[in-house]
């Protein structure tokens, strides 16, 4: 072969393996199991961002490949997927991870901090990642004490003085418990009944007859949505009539098609991402659109989705600032950078050399009796 011929053969590969040049992003996330529901629609959500960024041609010329590892909500399973995507796949960046006490063992292990790659987005916004956490961990949601904090004080502004605390019993809830006592202490509001459920199951039945039989005018679960769901039936089935409150991490439309709209009726629940049915917000109107045609096998379009397009934005934004061949190092130093980053629609987070907690918004919407989300 001419020297000009193995010049040009040289070239051709270089450009082809340019072309095919891959950026790996990846998650651990419960995709079966009791959590499946809020996680598989975080990945959808994500997902359809992907593929609109992948169109329009990636990220500084190069592909996305977003790798997803289901983990069941166990956080034995979530240390493997972790070590797996760090180590086999060499993602540059890790994202929306669901278990609070999986992400908690990652962060204790200092797994992130040994492959200096960062960790954007957790469902799970207990104190146990976030404080101290790790300065690998970037938050793109309130704290689980924000969302208290707010159910809460609504509850006292309605003249409610007495509560009862239904709780996941692991990290989760058992944070969300302590956030409710140091609250409710706070606004003169007394817990009268506190009764939890073993995680990753819904044996929720002695929990709702300890609720309702300390005749509570109102009930704060910290919970996900098939317990949650198992909870409500049981405690009406107890002719608890009390009022109900719920912090974000429920998946609505699934809890309205497993309990019904009359039984879910009157449901307060904290949203930490904009009114997911605003038409008039841009980032709403833009994630909507985007759903529908890059991955429309991803419904409902509600805050899960959001979640996860919300987070993949946030996470190509860094990769697209540290340039082509962006490294972990580079992407993590862009996402310190980012002091005041708006999403779009008014949405914006923040993060510094010394707090990763993102952003502080709490929104409260109300399950209305056709079992449709208002505000």
């Amino acid at each position: 072969m001419g020297r000009l011929n193995k010049v040009w053969l040289l070239a051709l590969c270089m450009a082809t393996s340019l072309t095919h040049a891959e950026i790996v992003i990846g998650q651990s996330a419960p995709l079966t199991g009791l959590a499946a529901t809020y996680s598989r629609h975080l990945s959808n959500g994500a997902k359809a961002y992907f593929n609109w960024l992948n169109k329009q041609g990636g990220i500084n010329g190069e592909q996305v490949k977003f790798v997803v590892y289901d983990d069941g909500n166990e956080f034995p399973r979530v240390l493997a997927n972790t070590t797996k995507l760090i180590n086999q796949d060499k993602a540059v960046a890790l994202m929306g991870y669901f278990s609070a006490d999986g992400t908690a063992s990652v962060i204790s292990r200092r797994w992130l901090d040994g492959a200096s790659i960062p960790l954007v987005g957790v469902t799970s916004s207990t104190r146990s990642v976030r404080e101290p956490g790790s300065k690998f961990v970037f938050h793109t949601r309130a704290g689980q004490r924000e969302e208290v904090a707010k159910l809460i004080s609504q509850m006292k502004r309605l003249g409610i003085n007495k509560i009862g605390v239904f709780y996941q019993d692991d990290q989760f809830g058992q944070d969300g418990l302590a956030a409710a006592e140091a609250e409710a202490k706070s606004a003169g509001v007394s817990i009268a009944a506190r009764a939890s459920y073993p995680a990753n199951t819904v044996k929720v039945d002695t929990a709702a007859k300890r609720i309702a039989d300390s005749n509570v005018p109102a009930v704060l679960m910290i919970s996900i949505t098939k317990p949650t769901g198992a909870f409500i039936k049981a405690l009406r089935a107890q002719g608890s009539g009390a009022s109900l409150y719920q912090t974000s991490t429920v998946d609505f439309e699934e809890l309205v098609k497993d309990v019904g709209a009359k039984a879910v009726h009157g449901l307060a629940i904290a949203q930490v991402y904009p009114y997911v049915f605003d038409d008039q917000n841009k980032l709403i109107k833009e994630f909507r659109t985007v759903l529908a045609s890059h991955a429309p096998e991803a419904t409902p379009a509600g805050y899960a989705a959001l979640e996860g397009y919300i987070t993949a934005k946030l996470v190509s934004d860094a990769i697209a600032k540290a340039g082509k061949g962006a490294t972990r190092a580079k992407v993590y130093a862009m996402l310190e950078s980012m002091s005041d980053a708006d999403i779009g629609g008014g949405y914006r987070v923040s993060y510094s050399g010394t707090d990763r907690s993102g952003s502080k918004f709490v929104d409260l919407t109300i399950v209305n009796q056709r079992g449709e989300l208002s505000r």
